[in-house]
């Protein structure tokens, strides 16, 4: 395996020139590829644009917002499978997507041992998980043949929209510093069926791709690295939307390539590729 740098590819200018071309074509507003998430919701919610990227409890958001704004029965919205491209229905993967950090001073705490066995049945018992995402059963909600139920007085996620008490804003469970990950079945159990619709349909559309290998840099390999690829970074993202809205002409693609290779991407995928060749 060679390590290259995506960003001066025909696959990455196909997708800079797909990009521009909704654009060009008006279905892509220029200023979606900058600003700030209030404007782009505010555009979507109002009817100004007609899709914006979203999650199981954002939609249940713009819902409520669109009710005002628009009236209820006056739209309707609906998470899409990702869309594919030229190489197929792919999907990234992570081999690590969260964890847990130590202050090094932690192994000194005379209740070191006791945080570790908390941590442990908190973050890795099917009983600590159900606790850090539904709470107490009995108090926030129940439980009846597997399923669970948010008491009447506890409101997330549009469930129980008129309830007076918030399961994370009064009572601080389903945070998402604790409750994270754990088995399908709980991770569903919040997911309403559309969602669940949803989750089916990327599972059974999309092929997962591994995450790249790591390499592993020692901290003066790391600093010659990071020297190099901040400018190079710059001027690709830089670059990159200058393309797509238009900025520049993607006649100047060669000479855009020519301007990457002179910031020394050879001597950046030289020394990645012997890191990783002498580490894998």
């Amino acid at each position: 395996m060679s390590l290259y740098l995506p960003p001066t590819t025909d696959e990455y200018r196909a997708m800079v020139e797909y990009f521009h071309g909704l654009v060009e074509k008006g279905l892509l507003d220029p200023e979606s590829v900058t600003q700030e998430d209030d404007p782009a919701i505010e555009k979507f919610t109002s009817g100004k644009s007609f899709v914006i990227n979203t999650n199981g409890q954002t939609l249940t958001q713009y819902r409520t917002t669109m009710d005002e704004t628009l009236g209820a029965d006056n739209y309707e919205i609906k998470k899409i499978v990702v869309p594919g491209g030229p190489a197929g229905h792919l999907m990234g993967g992570s081999k690590l997507e969260n964890g847990i950090m130590f202050s090094a001073n932690a192994k000194d705490d005379p209740n070191f041992e006791a945080m570790l066995q908390f941590i442990d049945w908190l973050m890795y018992s099917d009983e600590g998980l159900e606790f850090a995402k539904w709470g107490v059963e009995g108090e926030t909600y129940s439980k009846e043949n597997g399923e669970r139920q948010l008491a009447e007085d506890v409101t997330f996620r549009g469930m129980n929209p008129e309830a007076e008490n918030h399961l994370q804003i009064d009572y601080g469970f389903s945070g998402g510093n604790f409750s994270y990950g754990g088995p399908t079945e709980l991770l569903h159990s919040m997911f309403s069926e559309e969602e669940i619709e949803f989750q089916n349909a990327m599972h059974e559309t999309k092929e997962l791709v591994l995450p790249d290998p790591p390499i592993k840099y020692d901290a003066m390999q790391l600093e010659q690295s990071s020297l190099i690829s901040t400018p190079l970074k710059d001027h690709v993202t830089q670059n990159t939307l200058k393309f797509i809205v238009g900025e520049r002409s993607l006649d100047e693609w060669d000479a855009y390539v020519k301007e990457i290779e002179a910031k020394n991407v050879q001597g950046y995928v030289e020394l990645a590729n012997q890191v990783y060749q002498e580490n894998k």
